[in-house]
Formats: structure tokens, sequence, C-alpha cells
């Protein structure tokens, strides 16, 4: 189980977007190097950062209130997570799966111990990364598409996404 002392130890985790006004405390009980701030609670933690995904060996997403999923720099938001939903992060481990939302446009990644679907493929970090940038480029561009016969693209892009998934 992990609590304030070790929940920085190669873990991830999804923190949930939390409105500052709602917060009941005004001093962070710590500040990272990086700028982070953090304050602990029996059941959890609180985190401010303009900087979610990858954090030295952890990632730590941000599931923010407009049900985007930050994993890049921003602009500061604060972000909670229960002390059980951390897990290991371990890069050797195929622990991660790719989720995409077509009608969104957009991928992310979640952790095995996360996972709903029947479908997933587990992948190990490094590797979730590199297909993570093949489907951005597929979701978000047209310019590879000239090298294929389709009558519909958007047909198209799924497929080849789906392809590179599972």
């Amino acid at each position: 189980m992990y609590n304030k002392y070790n929940y920085y130890r190669n873990t991830y985790a999804v923190y949930k977007e939390v409105n500052p006004a709602d917060l009941h405390f005004s001093v962070w009980h710590y500040v990272s190097k990086s700028g982070s701030s953090y304050f602990y609670t029996k059941e959890g933690v609180y985190r401010l950062s303009n900087h979610w995904g990858r954090a030295a060996k952890c990632r730590w997403v941000l599931s923010a209130a407009d049900n985007k999923m930050y994993v890049s720099k921003g602009r500061s938001r604060i972000g909670y997570a229960k002390w059980g939903d951390f897990y290991e992060n371990s890069e050797s481990t195929k622990a991660y799966f790719i989720k995409v939302d077509y009608q969104k446009m957009e991928v992310t990644y979640d952790h095995k111990s996360r996972d709903t679907s029947a479908q997933a493929i587990y992948r190990t970090a490094k590797e979730t990364q590199k297909i993570i940038i093949k489907v951005k480029r597929l979701l978000l561009t047209n310019a590879w598409s000239k090298y294929y016969e389709y009558d519909d693209l958007e047909v198209l892009r799924k497929e080849l996404i789906d392809e590179l998934i599972f």
C-alpha cells in the first residue's frame, strides 16, 4: 500500500482535478525541485503542478474536469489521488494499455490495474509512448493518407490505429 513516504517511487496514478476554491488548506506540506507542491491527507495526496505525465520515475496523469487527460506541460492544475490509486510503475513490466477517443480525436494510456476492457494489450511504458506518437500522427494529420487507396478516410484511420493498438 502506498503512502506519503513511498508514493513517489516508481508509481503510476490518475489524479482527479480539484477546484482550488474547494481546498481546505492554504500551506503545502512539500514543494519539489521542479516546483510541484504536495499536501498529504490520511486518504491521499493533493498535487499542484504545471506538468503531468512523466514525473521523475513516475507516471502521473491528471483527469481534468473537462474530461481531458493531461500528460504534458501547461497551466498549473491541482489534482488529488487516493493512496489506493497508486500502482507500481516498472519500466520493464508490461503494465500499460492505450485508449483512443475517436470523437475527441485523443489518445491516452492507462495502467492495467484500471483496465475495464477485455481487449487491452499491455506494453511497457516505452513501447506505449512509441505507439502513442504514431497514433497521434494518424489521428491529427492526413498527409500519410496519400499513400493509401480508400473510400472513407475515417474508416481507414480507425483501422490503422486499431492495428497499431491491438
